[in-house]
């Protein structure tokens, strides 16, 4: 058994690894039949605009995470960086060109650089400390099932169904990856060090004119 944290967090993982999963196997083939003037060089050069933005961003974002007392920041950057991880995608239907797909990338990377770090810090900070190397491994293989899952699954629709009709469902489930962290809105714990501070602050007596 693990927490009801761990749990959340590795539910949502599933959910957004399953939903990129099903563009991963198959970017290439995207690109090279719908992006005009797009060649193997397109392909390797969005990979690396995406790894610029992950590598530039993610220190300063987990440095600051880890300037802000509590846990509140890092769940709201985690919503924020897995929602619009999710939405991102749909850019692909208007784009038509690889500066397009460079930018697409790009901004996936900064939304990962966002939204992984706070999951990490979460997911670090409520793992059990006897069962460490279990719930990582719980982790490690809820990852695993999504991806080996979607990769075919994800050939299928793009074949019988279309780019478009699957970058639609990409979205549609990574928004519910990133929905299912609302769950965690209702655990005191990861709430609990702001919610102590505000309460000292209204208790703390008021200071008028230097006079306590």
């Amino acid at each position: 058994m693990t927490n009801k944290v761990t749990r959340i967090l590795i539910l949502s993982d599933f959910f957004l690894f399953f939903a990129f999963g099903l563009l991963s196997p198959i970017f290439a083939v995207f690109v090279l039949d719908n992006i005009s003037g797009s060649s193997l060089s397109v392909i390797g050069m969005a990979a690396t605009f995406y790894w610029i933005a992950r590598v530039t961003l993610v220190v300063p974002f987990s440095r600051f995470m880890d300037k802000i007392k509590g846990e509140r920041d890092e769940f709201f950057s985690m919503l924020a960086g897995t929602f619009f991880m999710s939405i991102i995608p749909l850019f692909y239907l208007i784009s038509s060109a690889p500066w397009h797909i460079y930018l697409i990338q790009f901004l996936m990377g900064a939304a990962n650089s966002l939204a992984v770090p706070a999951w990490r810090i979460l997911f670090t900070n409520h793992v059990s400390k006897r069962r460490v190397g279990y719930e990582w491994s719980l982790e490690d293989v809820a990852v695993g099932v999504a991806t080996a899952t979607s990769a075919t699954v994800g050939a299928l629709i793009a074949e019988r169904m279309g780019f478009h009709f699957l970058f639609g469902m990409i979205a549609i489930i990574g928004v519910s990856g990133s929905a299912v962290l609302l769950l965690l809105q209702k655990d005191k714990k990861i709430f609990s060090k702001f919610i102590e501070e505000e309460n000292r602050r209204a208790k703390a007596p008021l200071k008028v004119d230097g006079i306590k």
